[in-house]
């Protein structure tokens, strides 16, 4: 039971990091999208940075709600709308690393990322979202 409860906890904080790391990243892409201007470079470090965290946050969240499914239900073929959330998952997954694939590219090559990922990611990832809060909200009810 106490691995669980661990699990749990790492779980919700990996949620609690990625959903931040997202809504942050992209109140900031907005802000100087509005504006015109490319972020500062120190601006541009910082959203490398909060790209990698939230990468890492998503692993983390699939590792332990791997280890969560096995664990309480013995298997993770929990029905359709359990399917739909893993789907958001993995889309939510590829889109956060091809967006830290593009920045570390532009990065390198100190050329601005490409407007199409940067543009089409987050519109991805919100809807991925959108599948993964909807299938654990179906999953989970009665």
């Amino acid at each position: 039971m106490s691995v669980i409860i661990v699990l749990k906890f790492v779980h919700y904080l990996a949620l609690f990091l990625a959903g931040g790391l997202g809504v942050a990243g992209g109140f900031i892409q907005s802000a100087h999208k509005r504006e015109g201007v490319p972020p500062a470079p120190p601006v541009q470090k910082a959203m490398r940075a909060m790209a990698w965290l939230s990468l890492g946050a998503i692993i983390l969240l699939w590792v332990t709600g791997i280890g969560l499914g096995h664990m309480i239900y013995g298997t993770l073929a929990l029905g359709w709308a359990f399917s739909m959330k893993l789907a958001g998952a993995s889309i939510l997954l590829v889109a956060i690393a091809m967006v830290n694939m593009t920045l570390s590219a532009a990065s390198r090559t100190g050329q601005p990322p490409s407007a199409l990922v940067m543009t089409y990611a987050p519109m991805a990832s919100r809807g991925a979202l959108v599948l993964v809060f909807a299938g654990i909200a179906i999953t989970t009810t009665g």
